[in-house]
C-alpha cells in the first residue's frame, strides 16, 4: 500500500451516523473522544477492506474520468502512451518546478520576489515591468540593490522553507512511488525532502548545484539522489538567485550546466509545475536539442493557453526544444494528479498493492 494513496484515503475517512450524515472530526463517548483514522487502524483487515473499496471504487473512477478528459484533447493520447512506454523502461526523470509546492501554500516565483518587494523601497510598478518581460533574475538583482544581503536571505529562506510535513499536500504527494531513485528540480524549498522521508524514501543524498558533480561518481541504482540544480534556501552559499548567480552557474565549464546537459541528453525527463519560458533551465535544453538530434523526448504537463493560437505557438516553441506537452484545462493539481495516478501501474510493476 503506497504511502501516498494511504494518506489520500486516511484524508476523507468521516465518521457516519446512522441517518448517513458524515461527521468532521472525532466522536465522543462520555468525555472521551475518538478520531475515525484510528478508530479503524484498531482493525488492521477493516481497514485494508476500505482502503481496497475507497481505491476501486471512488479514487480510480475519479481519476479515470479526469484523465480521459485531459487524454482527448490535441496530441495528448499518443504522448501519454510514449510517456508510459518510458516510464516502463524505468527512463523518466521528474523536473520538479515551484506550482508543485504551490497547494503546499509556498509561493510562485513571481510572488516570493513580490514577498521579498514588502521589505524593499522598491515600486511594484517597476518589479511588475519586469516580470510582464519575464526577467525574472533582473527582478531578483532589482529587489536585492534595495535590501541588504542578510535581509534578503533570511526572507527566501522564511518564506521558502517547510517546517511542518504535514502541510504538504497535492500532486507532489504521489512522487515518491513514481519516482523512487532520482529527481530534480529548480525549487529551493525543502518540501520533496520531507515528503520522500515521509514515505520512508529518504534521498541518501541532495545535491546542490555546486555538487552536481558528485552524483557520477556517487551514482548507484539502490541509493536515492535529489539535484537541487538552484540550491536549497536554507544553505544560502548554494544558492541560485541573483544574475551573477546564475551566471555562475550556467556559464560555459559550469557545475549546473555541464551536469544537466548530461541528464537532458540520456534521460527522458517529466516538467512538473515548470513554467517552461525563456529561463536558463530551456535556454540550456534548446542549446542540447540543436546540437542533438537524437535526444530523448521529454514531457510536460502544463495548462493549455486560453485561445488556439497561443497553444500553437507554445506547442512549437516547447517542441522545437524536445519537449512534448501533455496540456489540461481543469485545475492545475487535480490534472496533475490524474496524471501522475495514470503511471503508477506502471511504475509499481502493474498495481499500487
Amino acid at each position: 500500500m503506497d504511502p501516498a494513496f494511504r494518506s489520500l484515503f486516511e484524508e476523507q475517512i468521516r465518521f457516519r451516523l446512522s441517518d448517513g450524515t458524515d461527521v468532521e472530526g472525532g466522536v465522543f463517548i462520555g468525555s472521551t473522544e475518538f478520531f475515525p483514522v484510528k478508530t479503524l487502524l484498531a482493525d488492521p483487515d477493516a481497514y485494508r477492506e476500505e482502503f481496497d473499496l475507497w481505491l476501486s471504487e471512488v479514487w480510480k473512477p475519479e481519476q479515470e474520468e479526469r484523465r480521459d478528459a485531459i487524454l482527448a484533447l490535441y496530441a495528448n493520447a499518443k504522448r501519454y502512451a510514449d510517456l508510459i512506454a518510458a516510464v516502463e523502461r524505468q527512463q523518466v526523470v521528474p523536473f520538479v518546478g515551484s506550482g508543485m509546492s504551490v497547494p503546499s501554500g509556498l509561493p510562485t516565483w513571481s510572488d516570493l520576489l513580490r514577498k521579498i518587494r514588502d521589505f524593499t523601497k522598491i515600486g511594484a510598478a517597476e518589479l511588475e515591468k519586469l516580470f510582464c518581460s519575464s526577467l525574472f533574475e533582473e527582478a531578483a538583482d532589482l529587489l536585492a540593490s534595495g535590501t541588504n544581503p542578510r535581509l534578503l536571505d533570511e526572507r527566501v529562506e522564511h518564506e521558502l522553507r517547510i517546517d511542518d510535513p504535514l502541510i504538504i499536500t497535492g500532486a507532489v504527494r504521489l512522487l515518491p512511488g513514481l519516482f523512487p531513485n532520482l529527481v530534480i528540480t529548480t525549487n529551493l524549498d525543502n518540501v520533496l525532502e520531507y515528503r520522500y522521508t515521509h514515505c520512508d524514501k529518504s534521498f541518501a543524498h541532495v545535491l546542490p548545484g555546486s555538487e552536481l558533480a558528485r552524483y557520477r561518481s556517487l551514482k548507484n541504482p539502490n541509493l536515492r539522489f535529489l539535484l537541487k540544480l538552484h540550491g536549497d534556501c536554507r544553505r544560502m552559499e548554494s544558492r541560485v538567485l541573483l544574475t551573477s548567480e546564475y551566471e555562475a552557474a550556467y556559464a560555459k565549464g559550469g557545475t549546473v550546466r555541464e551536469e544537466l546537459a548530461l541528464v537532458y541528453r540520456f534521460n527522458n525527463l517529466l516538467f512538473l509545475g515548470c513554467s517552461l519560458g525563456s529561463d536558463r533551465t530551456v535556454r540550456l535544453i534548446e542549446e542540447i536539442a540543436s546540437a542533438d538530434p537524437s535526444m530523448p523526448k521529454h514531457y510536460a504537463f502544463l495548462a493549455c493557453p486560453e485561445d488556439d493560437m497561443r497553444r500553437i505557438e507554445r506547442e512549437n516553441f516547447l517542441t522545437e526544444r524536445g519537449i512534448y506537452p501533455i496540456c489540461y484545462k481543469a485545475t492545475h493539481d487535480e490534472s496533475i494528479t490524474a496524471l501522475l495516478d495514470g503511471l503508477f501501474c506502471v511504475a509499481s510493476g502493474g498495481g499500487l498493492r
